[in-house]
């Protein structure tokens, strides 16, 4: 041992020097080798006397260098003596600390049993501590639990679960007794496992719900919020300042306490079902909402504007829900990854959004054909709402769903409703990649089954009071206005729910057929057929209806430009001179001269007039209202959104006429295109009938004046003339009340023109004129011209040629009106200067006799007329 009492050390090696002497010990060996292998005596003798020598010089050799080093020698004995006695000390040391050591050993072996056992009942005492202070904890764990679920702190709480269950099933599941600790433990989970639940519902539904409805709150009167103790609740929400943590963060600690929970079996149907529950809630709490901001109760109904506003925030509120659901999936995917989350979320929210929906229509929900999820309740197999015991239930049930709407339910609240839940199915759709989903399914059955159906007997009903409604003294008739309003409901169900724009478009032409059926009836009544061959018939066919109805004389009277200029714009009048006037009036007083001119009094009658100003109020009446509804038609054709117009000319249907002609299919477009112009060729007859009318009583009343007849010389016209004049002036009295002006103009202009294109084209069947004969007929032009004024605000130019044409006649005789030919003639035609000279000379009464005075005169004309040309 070194001086310290430490551990023994091993002396220092040193180097000690070969003996140098390996050389003479092989020597040695080999002279042995030799002497023992040698067979010759005398070679060993040899090698001994060798040796020998060797021995004593090796020894003579020792005792000098011992006699030389005597000093040496002595001390390295001296040395070896002390050595040799300090060697024999230590092993006397190291023999008794082997004995002391041994009996230490034995000494401990003693006391390492004590130790161990102390040992032992140490490790059990701190055991059975372990355990006191951990039935402690567990003790303790509830409350502790409770607390935090109190103060929100949910994964803190989890944290003690998850130990609390670590104990329990880890050292102390062997321990009896604890079961009632366990339950209460398993108890505050539940707790706790449901308000995560809640928490998660209230973070991804409730709270995007509610930011919605904010806005509303805050714009309420505090009295009126805080009378309803939703709209009180969610003032007190909107007031709170927002969460310090994002959304995100809040879902992530909440999924992550719940899947510690959980341990990896998180019931998902459970979170579903009342994510499911909450969205019904909020739907019902959005609508109660709307009620308390429209001011609606039970005696107080909305109307569709409230339920518009409703839908438009529901869609929003589901949408923003949805983008919420999508981060929780986002973050589900790290810790259980799930894959029914937002399918389930847009199956509650259809099923909500279908309830709401089937209120305000007033319809149970159909049944859909999707697959029914796990979360979904079961149907009852019967129901027992049509019982006596259950006519109570039905009572409150009724109230109460009068109290979750916005508005009276009915099917046409589909229409306000359809835009916003398009735009939602196209999102569930999308995100669900699945088509139809099944709010589609259920507004397609609906739409289908019931709406398109309620829709046409509502239009059958309501098309039918309409065309009973009496004509009235309208500018445009009342059924004419009533069948447009429904045209105009029609328009509008295709621009709303332009999914179904065939179906409604179906019906628009439908309308529109039994409107033309009902007017084409109407003018039929209106121009009644000729009489029957045995004569009896009630009235008698109107000249201008034949002439209207004859496609010929139609088609001839509407190329003429008087028709052009009534079919302009009113919006871009035309200025017009006199000169245009006669341009336009000329061909068709030609036309009419033609035609009417020739018959006599004999063959135009009275029964042919049109003669009652109801009849004629009648004509103009249907005329512009025809023209108006034609104009409107088109006017909502066009207004149609292009991808609605480009689906209905796809669209093929047969329309089946009054007469039952089937028509070839055609799209819908082009069939209500046929059909509003089967009405404007009604309103074109209309107009052209009260055109060829005042016409034909034009030449009824003038044709007579060519007839001979003693009057009287103070008449100042003749009666024909007065009453054109009086029946002129009823025509302008009615026609001007319901005729626009362009439509007004075109039936009376061109009537002075016409008037004197008669005069002067009687005077070639005119007899014998006296001198008061061709002064009444100078009268009877300028009372006309007179009367046409006052009715046109124009001089009528033509009647001033026509009244100069008879004042030639009374100025000049035959030869003088020769004479005065030549300055004449830019204003009358060589033949109406013809029929002029052969009046002339009728009337003279030394000519009418002379035999050729006429032809002679003839000839002088011509030869005037002739010289002039040239």
């Amino acid at each position: 041992m070194n001086e310290n009492g430490g551990k023994p050390v091993a002396a220092t090696r040193r180097n000690v020097p070969k003996p140098s002497g390996g050389g003479e010990s092989g020597l040695l060996i080999n002279v042995i080798r030799t002497l023992t292998s040698s067979v010759s005596e005398d070679q060993r003798e040899l090698e001994k006397a060798r040796l020998e020598k060797g021995f004593k010089d090796s020894g003579a050799l020792i005792d000098r260098l011992v006699k030389n080093h005597q000093t040496d020698v002595e001390k390295c004995l001296d040395s070896f003596r002390d050595v040799s006695a300090g060697i024999s000390n230590c092993r006397e040391r190291m023999h008794n600390v082997r004995n002391a050591l041994q009996t230490c050993s034995s000494l401990l072996e003693l006391r390492r049993d004590d130790l161990k056992k102390l040992w032992m009942e140490n490790a059990q005492q701190k055991h059975i501590c372990d355990i006191l202070a951990q039935l402690e904890e567990l003790k303790d764990a509830p409350k502790k639990i409770d607390a935090l679920v109190l103060r929100g702190s949910y994964q803190e709480a989890a944290k003690i679960v998850t130990n609390s269950r670590a104990t329990l099933n880890g050292r102390l599941s062997v321990i009896e007794g604890l079961s009632q600790l366990r339950i209460q433990i398993e108890k505050s989970t539940s707790v706790l496992i449901e308000k995560i639940n809640e928490l998660i519902v209230s973070m991804i539904v409730v709270e995007p719900f509610e930011q919605h409805l904010f806005n509303i709150v805050r714009s309420l009167p505090e009295q009126k919020a805080l009378q309803n103790e939703y709209c009180s609740i969610l003032l007190d929400h909107s007031k709170q300042p927002p969460p310090a943590e994002s959304l995100k963060d809040r879902l992530k600690n909440a999924v992550r306490a719940l899947s510690e929970l959980e341990e990896g079996h998180w019931d998902i149907d459970r979170l579903i079902l009342l994510c499911k529950n909450s969205i019904d809630r909020q739907v019902a709490h959005s609508v109660t909402v709307m009620r308390v901001r429209g001011n609606i109760d039970e005696n107080l109904a909305g109307d569709e504007s409230h339920l518009s506003q409703l839908i438009q925030m529901v869609v929003a509120q589901l949408e923003t829900s949805c983008s919420k659901h999508v981060l929780f999936a986002q973050i589900m995917e790290e810790f259980i990854p799930n894959k029914r989350i937002i399918p389930a979320y847009w199956d509650a929210a259809q099923a909500a959004v279908e309830a709401l929906v089937s209120d305000h229509l007033d319809v149970n929900p159909l049944l859909s054909t999707t697959k029914q999820t796990s979360m979904n309740t079961k149907k009852p197999l019967f129901r027992f709402d049509a019982t006596a015991c259950a006519s109570a239930t039905s009572v409150v049930s009724s109230t109460s769903q009068n109290l979750v709407v916005v508005c009276k339910p009915s099917a046409y609240n589909i229409v306000v409703m359809f835009p916003w839940l398009s735009r939602l199915m196209e999102s569930i759709e999308k995100q669900l990649d699945e088509s139809p989903c099944q709010l589609r399914r259920f507004l397609h059955s609906f739409v289908m089954e019931m709406f398109v159906e309620r829709v046409k007997a509502s239009l059958a009903e309501r098309i039918e009071v309409a065309l009973r409604s009496s004509s009235g003294d309208t500018k445009i008739l009342p059924s004419c206005l009533k069948v447009f309003e429904l045209c105009k409901e029609v328009h509008g169900l295709i621009v709303s729910m332009d999914v179904y724009a065939d179906r409604f478009a179906a019906l628009w032409l439908l309308l529109l057929t039994d409107y033309y059926k009902s007017m084409s009836d109407m003018f039929d009544a209106m121009t009644p057929p000729p009489a029957d061959a045995d004569g009896t018939s009630v009235r008698r066919m109107k000249l201008s209806a034949t002439w209207a109805a004859d496609d010929d004389i139609s088609r001839l009277l509407m190329s003429l430009p008087n028709w052009a200029a009534a079919s302009a714009s009113p919006l871009t009048p035309v200025a017009e001179s006199e000169m245009d006037v006669r341009d336009r009036n000329k061909r068709e007083s030609e036309i009419l001269i033609s035609n009417l001119g020739t018959q006599t009094q004999n063959k135009m009658k009275f029964s042919q007039l049109i003669t009652e100003m109801s009849d004629v109020r009648a004509f103009a009446a249907l005329h512009e209202s025809l023209r108006w509804f034609s104009d409107q038609i088109k006017s909502l054709v066009e207004s149609l959104p292009q991808h609605v117009r480009t689906a209905l000319s796809g669209c093929m249907v047969q329309v089946r006429l009054k007469d039952g002609q089937i028509m070839d299919n055609e799209s819908v477009i082009d069939a209500i295109g046929e059909c509003v112009k089967r009405l404007e060729t009604i309103s074109d007859s209309c107009l052209l009938i009260l055109h060829i009318e005042l016409r034909v009583h034009c030449f009824f009343h003038l044709l007579p004046l060519a007839k001979h007849r003693n009057t009287s010389a103070h008449d100042e016209v003749d009666p024909e003339v007065v009453t054109l004049s009086r029946d002129l002036q009823d025509f302008h009295n009615v026609l001007k009340e319901v005729l626009s002006q362009s439509k007004l103009r075109y039936v009376f202009d061109g009537l002075g023109h016409l008037c004197a294109a008669i005069f002067i084209h009687l005077s070639q069947y005119m007899p014998r004129l006296t001198e008061p004969g061709k002064k009444r007929v100078c009268r009877n032009v300028w009372g006309l011209q007179q009367r046409l004024s006052q009715m046109t605000a124009r001089r009528e130019a033509e009647l001033d040629r026509a009244r100069a044409f008879f004042d030639l006649l009374l100025t000049y005789d035959p030869d003088s009106l020769l004479n005065v030919i030549t300055d004449k003639k830019s204003m009358f035609s060589p033949i109406e200067l013809s029929h002029l000279l052969a009046l002339a000379v009728r009337s003279d009464p030394t000519l009418a006799s002379q035999h050729g005075a006429l032809e002679q005169r003839q000839l002088q004309l011509n030869a005037i007329l002739k010289r002039s040309a040239s």
